[in-house]
Protein backbone atom coordinates (compact mmCIF):
# COMPACT_ATOMS: atom_id res chain seq x y z
CA UNK A 1 0.00 0.00 0.00
CA UNK A 2 1.40 3.75 -0.68
CA UNK A 3 -0.45 4.32 2.65
CA UNK A 4 0.09 2.07 5.28
CA UNK A 5 -2.61 1.80 7.68
CA UNK A 6 -2.20 3.21 11.25
CA UNK A 7 -4.64 1.42 13.15
CA UNK A 8 -6.01 -2.46 12.75
CA UNK A 9 -9.25 -2.79 14.34
CA UNK A 10 -10.25 -6.12 15.40
CA UNK A 11 -12.46 -8.31 17.43
CA UNK A 12 -10.01 -9.59 19.60
CA UNK A 13 -10.05 -13.59 21.31
CA UNK A 14 -8.44 -14.92 24.97
CA UNK A 15 -8.65 -18.19 22.29
CA UNK A 16 -6.00 -16.66 19.98
CA UNK A 17 -3.61 -15.14 22.90
CA UNK A 18 -5.66 -12.07 22.43
CA UNK A 19 -4.63 -11.88 18.81
CA UNK A 20 -0.69 -12.35 19.10
CA UNK A 21 0.16 -13.03 15.90
CA UNK A 22 -1.90 -9.69 14.49
CA UNK A 23 -0.38 -7.38 17.68
CA UNK A 24 2.65 -8.63 16.58
CA UNK A 25 2.30 -7.82 13.13
CA UNK A 26 1.29 -4.10 13.88
CA UNK A 27 4.40 -3.76 15.97
CA UNK A 28 6.82 -4.36 13.38
CA UNK A 29 4.90 -2.26 11.18
CA UNK A 30 4.22 0.64 13.45
CA UNK A 31 0.74 0.57 13.99
CA UNK A 32 -1.35 0.05 16.36
CA UNK A 33 -3.85 -2.34 17.89
CA UNK A 34 -7.29 -1.74 18.64
CA UNK A 35 -9.08 -4.59 20.09
CA UNK A 36 -13.06 -4.34 20.31
CA UNK A 37 -15.34 -7.63 22.03
CA UNK A 38 -13.05 -7.88 24.35
CA UNK A 39 -15.76 -8.54 26.90
CA UNK A 40 -18.36 -10.14 24.61
CA UNK A 41 -16.28 -11.90 22.71
CA UNK A 42 -14.86 -14.01 25.86
CA UNK A 43 -17.72 -14.15 28.16
CA UNK A 44 -17.01 -18.07 28.74
CA UNK A 45 -12.60 -17.49 29.35
CA UNK A 46 -13.92 -14.43 31.41
CA UNK A 47 -15.59 -16.57 34.37
CA UNK A 48 -12.63 -18.65 34.99
CA UNK A 49 -11.39 -18.45 38.62
CA UNK A 50 -8.21 -17.07 37.82
CA UNK A 51 -9.61 -13.51 36.56
CA UNK A 52 -12.12 -13.47 39.77
CA UNK A 53 -9.16 -13.68 41.94
CA UNK A 54 -7.41 -11.55 40.22
CA UNK A 55 -9.64 -8.37 40.15
CA UNK A 56 -10.44 -9.37 43.58
CA UNK A 57 -7.29 -8.99 45.24
CA UNK A 58 -6.77 -5.46 43.12
CA UNK A 59 -10.42 -4.45 44.26
CA UNK A 60 -11.15 -3.85 40.62
CA UNK A 61 -14.25 -4.96 38.42
CA UNK A 62 -12.87 -8.12 35.43
CA UNK A 63 -14.16 -5.06 33.25
CA UNK A 64 -11.27 -2.72 34.41
CA UNK A 65 -9.10 -6.04 34.34
CA UNK A 66 -9.34 -6.87 31.26
CA UNK A 67 -8.98 -3.13 29.49
CA UNK A 68 -5.80 -3.00 32.07
CA UNK A 69 -4.52 -6.12 30.68
CA UNK A 70 -4.89 -4.78 26.67
CA UNK A 71 -3.09 -1.73 27.89
CA UNK A 72 -0.13 -3.64 29.30
CA UNK A 73 0.00 -5.45 26.46
CA UNK A 74 -0.16 -2.19 23.93
CA UNK A 75 -3.25 -2.32 23.01
CA UNK A 76 -5.83 -0.07 22.66
CA UNK A 77 -9.16 -1.05 24.26
CA UNK A 78 -12.13 -0.42 22.60
CA UNK A 79 -15.36 -0.37 24.29
CA UNK A 80 -18.85 1.70 23.83
CA UNK A 81 -21.46 2.53 26.62
CA UNK A 82 -24.01 5.77 26.52
CA UNK A 83 -23.57 5.49 30.41
CA UNK A 84 -21.00 8.34 32.27
CA UNK A 85 -20.80 6.14 35.61
CA UNK A 86 -19.91 3.07 32.83
CA UNK A 87 -16.90 4.92 30.98
CA UNK A 88 -15.93 6.26 34.34
CA UNK A 89 -15.47 2.89 35.53
CA UNK A 90 -13.42 1.80 32.42
CA UNK A 91 -11.27 4.75 32.11
CA UNK A 92 -10.36 3.99 36.06
CA UNK A 93 -8.65 1.26 34.39
CA UNK A 94 -5.70 3.75 34.13
CA UNK A 95 -4.90 3.54 37.35
CA UNK A 96 -4.59 0.16 37.96
CA UNK A 97 -1.18 -2.44 37.48
CA UNK A 98 -0.68 -5.98 36.67
CA UNK A 99 1.84 -7.82 37.71
CA UNK A 100 3.95 -10.45 34.95
CA UNK A 101 1.85 -13.01 36.78
CA UNK A 102 -1.28 -11.81 36.40
CA UNK A 103 -1.00 -10.55 32.97
CA UNK A 104 0.22 -14.36 32.02
CA UNK A 105 -2.93 -16.11 33.52
CA UNK A 106 -5.47 -13.40 31.68
CA UNK A 107 -3.22 -14.00 28.51
CA UNK A 108 -3.55 -17.88 28.51
CA UNK A 109 -7.08 -18.02 30.20
CA UNK A 110 -8.70 -19.76 27.30
CA UNK A 111 -5.81 -22.24 27.52
CA UNK A 112 -7.18 -23.97 31.06
CA UNK A 113 -5.40 -21.72 33.24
Amino acid sequence: AEIKPAFVQNRCYARSQWDAQIRQLCRENDALYQGFSLLTANATELQKPGIAGIAKRLGCTMPQLVFRFALQLGMMPLTGTSSEKHMGADLASYGLELNPSDMAVVEQIALGN
